[in-house]
């Protein structure tokens, strides 16, 4: 029977008190533990007996590390404080990655005109972090308000950056399409440029995203009348818009944490799928990070970053995916009509200050160019022009004699890597949720699951704090109602009622803990799971009802790929997906899963494409190659339904659906119904003439691009897409595209090859759970490898593991990592 969490239901259900959703905030602390337990003692939040903290020594800047490296480049660091772990981590880092990084620091200082040149530079993110990245701000306002800890980390790591390159030598770096071998904008870095770098990917889902919109906006040079653009109502319908989020086709996600009531053991289970790019900063990098007594963690972390974001520990396991929360808020200001630089607040006049930023142009001839562009700031933010995106909301002053401003949830998170480091020394999940109350994570739900059988799923975030009820009333204009309706939540800046709330457990203008959703397993709840779309889902017998519509959508239609989240979960704890009778998972069995190569598209519609592909007489009504076509039915019909590198007919489906996916839901016989969001829209509406044609042209189009590329219909999977190494050598790659399938692989077409070119996908996963030994059972594979050096040997070697459908058995505990050493090394920073 499915169920329905609202918000103050949740809190009852996660031993939570407090829980309020108006503007004045929650309270209570929401934690658990306290005094109790055996012999009256104090119990933890995990009821083990309390210790005090121990925080660990930031160090004095004299540091040494010890490095082991175990097989496929894994480098395992143990210091006795902070600064001496990132000096090794930033060491072990730079042997593999140090051009990834080194050039982010310059996007991050917004100096990639100055070096890169126009071709591969970007005015707009030059603009914004020129601005909003100065060393002042990261040096007294965002390393100043980080723990002690974290700047000594910092610090640390810069020196071992800098450590590699005095070691390496400029002209000696590696060479390749991410390297910087004798590149002159290499230098010496501090823990300011990391800074620069940690901000600038907590600022990717508001600022970051809409730079070029920043820099679109121009000061108004003519009257408000002449000015202002026509507005109609038809123009506030934008198509397809995905306002702030990171790139869908670039960042996603899926993920898996399952309690002991969905696991065929005692303990929790912990999937983390993230699809990361393939190539740049945003590149995950394994290593196992350790300060005795104080921080052991194991797991992936984005280029340059010194903490693990994803991972596990002894007892804890977590993982992340993209979150539906929108970071930021639009605020439509009403001009004055005689000084469009200056707009009304309640009674009062309030300036639109014009500040001037310098960005240096490297031009085709070498020499350097300075170029003025200008940012318009007000107290909620930069100004924007919407033009690019839609015309009716675009210009400065709109057709409604308004500007559009934004505030950004994420302009004062310095919290960001505290999180990340409390959450890796959390030992269970009440202890992770009491890490989480910081509100740090800038766009990510967590996942996770624990050693003492509890899976749990949480889109802990920064949301502005907005309800339903401030939305309804501050989005009062046709641009304003416009621009929410398509979740580009915009208010009226011009009252001060529309101004964003606080809640006491939440940082100032964000949704508090209490305010956003979270749901524990338990009984009715074997595991919790998300694919990218809302928190609604989370589990189908228990939806999550009642948030804020800044943190995603309820009651809407989930994606393919979130369904086949679902669908084969559901399965599995039935004991029906013919893997295992026995109901419930295992960590193999969750392996199985990750690399099934099940496609729901597949699974719901080929009988009837199969049925309507049989019934053309007539091939060159539909193709170009008519007996060829002929043979696509038969293709189809004997494919074994997966994207495994052995499975033939993989490419005619995935071209056949690129097609026929354009007719959306007029695809569908049986519609959306919130009631069965899991196993609704279904059955291809083969009774509809339009969809039947629709299904016989896309087959017909699928054959001729394979056939125009060279490619017989029935070429195997693995043959056409894959990761080249070198000249010669080409690794299959398995699983397909997000769109219709939960292993994915999001790869282009290279005419005449394959899909060769793979930007994004299955990257950094992990499955982790735990036995009755002190080492957790944690398995791992990183898709694209350790290096983006072409003469490490760690270039390539997990991606040949990765299509092997193989995994590496994580060597945490002391003698499984002595057991998988390749080297070792001590470093001090005496030795420089």
């Amino acid at each position: 029977m499915k169920r329905t969490l609202t918000l103050i239901a949740l809190c009852a259900a996660v031993g939570t008190m407090g829980c309020s959703s108006d503007d004045g905030g929650s309270g209570g602390d929401g934690g658990a533990g306290g005094d109790g337990g055996a012999g009256g003692g104090a119990l933890d939040l995990c009821g083990n007996p309390a210790t005090e903290e121990n925080p660990g020594d930031p160090g004095d800047g004299n540091y040494t590390a010890d490095i082991v490296w175990t097989t496929y480049g894994i480098p395992h660091v143990t210091a006795d404080d902070w600064g001496s772990l990132g000096y090794g981590a930033g060491y072990a880092y730079a042997r593999e990655n140090y051009c990834v990084l080194m050039k982010e620091i310059v996007r991050a200082n917004g100096e990639s005109l100055r070096w890169f040149g126009e071709d591969e530079g970007s005015l707009a993110d030059d603009l914004v972090y020129r601005f909003f990245n100065t060393d002042q701000y990261i040096e007294d306002v965002f390393l100043a308000e980080a723990d002690p800890t974290l700047t000594a980390l910092a610090e640390g790591y810069a020196a071992g950056l800098n450590r590699y390159l005095a070691e390496t030598g400029v002209d000696n770096l590696p060479a390749g399409a991410e390297g910087c071998r004798s590149a002159d904008w290499v230098r010496e870095v501090t823990e300011i440029d990391l800074g620069k770098v940690y901000r600038k990917l907590i600022l990717r889902a508001g600022i970051g995203t809409l730079a070029p919109l920043i820099l679109a906006a121009e000061a108004p040079t003519m009257s408000m009348a002449a000015a202002a653009p026509e507005l109609v109502p038809e123009s506030v319908v934008i198509e397809e818009s995905s306002w702030g989020l990171p790139d869908a086709t670039a960042m996603g996600s899926n993920a898996y944490g399952i309690g002991a009531e969905g696991s065929q053991t005692d303990h929790g289970i912990l999937l983390g799928n993230p699809h990361f790019p393939w190539t740049g900063p945003e590149r995950w990098f394994i290593q196992h990070l350790t300060i005795p007594g104080v921080y052991d963690v194991m797991g992936a972390s984005l280029q340059g970053v010194p903490v693990v974001n994803i991972g596990f520990n002894e007892n804890l396991a977590w993982t992340h995916t993209v979150s539906t929360g929108r970071r930021f808020t639009g605020y439509e200001l009403r001009l004055l009509e005689d000084d469009p630089m200056k707009y009304t607040y309640d009674s009062e006049v309030r300036d639109i200050e014009t500040f001037e930023v310098t960005i240096q142009v490297k031009l085709e001839n070498g020499t350097i160019e300075d170029r003025i562009e200008e940012i318009y700031m007000t107290e909620y933010g930069p100004i924007v022009d919407l033009a690019l995106v839609n015309a009716g909301f675009g210009g400065w002053p709109t057709g409604n004699d308004t500007a559009i401003a934004i505030r950004d949830a994420n302009f004062d998170n310095t919290r960001a890597l505290s999180q990340f480091q409390e959450m890796g020394k959390a030992d269970c999940i009440a202890e992770l949720e009491e890490a989480l109350k910081m509100i740090g994570l800038p766009w990510v739900n967590t996942i996770a699951a624990d050693r003492d059988g509890t899976g749990y799923y949480a889109d802990v975030s920064t949301v502005p704090h907005v309800t339903a009820e401030k939305l309804a009333d501050c989005s009062d204009s046709i641009i304003a109602a416009g621009l929410t309706a398509n979740r580009f939540f915009t208010l009226n800046g011009s009252r001060s009622e529309c101004q964003w709330g606080t809640d006491t457990d939440g940082p100032e203008g964000l949704l508090g803990f209490e305010n956003l959703p979270k749901l524990p397993t338990g009984p009715g709840v074997p595991y919790t799971a998300n694919a990218n779309d809302a928190y609604w889902l989370s589990n189908p017998d228990m939806l999550l009802e009642g948030f804020s519509p800044l943190i995603g959508s309820e009651g809407i239609q989930q994606s393919l790929r979130t369904r086949q989240t679902f669908v084969q979960a559901e399965e599995r704890i039935a004991g029906t997906d013919g893997l295992d009778t026995t109901p419930g998972f295992t960590v193999e069995l969750v392996q199985e899963a990750m690399y099934g190569n099940r496609n729901i598209a597949e699974e719901l519609t080929r009988p009837d494409v199969l049925t309507i592909c049989q019934s053309v007489g007539d091939w060159s009504v539909y193709s170009d190659n008519p007996v060829d076509a002929a043979t696509a039915c038969d293709v189809l019909d004997t494919w074994d339904g997966r994207f495994d590198n052995d499975s033939q007919g993989a490419m005619l489906w995935t071209e056949f659906w690129r097609r026929v996916d354009d007719l959306g839901n007029d695809l569908w016989a049986v519609p959306f119904d919130a009631s069965d969001p899991v196993n609704t829209p279904n059955t291809l509406d083969d009774d509809d003439p339009t969809v039947v044609e629709a299904v016989k042209q896309s087959l017909g189009d699928a054959v001729d691009f394979m056939l125009a590329n060279g490619i017989p219909l029935d070429r195997l999977w693995g043959d056409v897409q894959f990761r080249p190494v070198g000249d010669s050598t080409r690794i299959p790659i398995h699983g397909g595209n997000p769109r219709f399938m939960f292993s994915a692989i999001s790869a282009r077409f290279v005419d005449g090859v394959g899909y060769s070119n793979i930007p994004t996908g299955n990257s950094y996963i992990q499955t982790v759970t735990w036995d009755e030994t002190e080492c957790p059972d944690a398995y791992a594979v990183l898709t694209y490898s350790q290096s983006t050096n072409p003469e490490s040997a760690h270039f390539a070697d997990l991606t040949q593991v990765y299509s092997d459908k193989s995994w590496n058995d994580m060597p945490f505990c002391e003698a499984d990592i002595e057991a998988e050493k390749i080297d070792e090394m001590v470093i001090s920073s005496s030795e420089n």
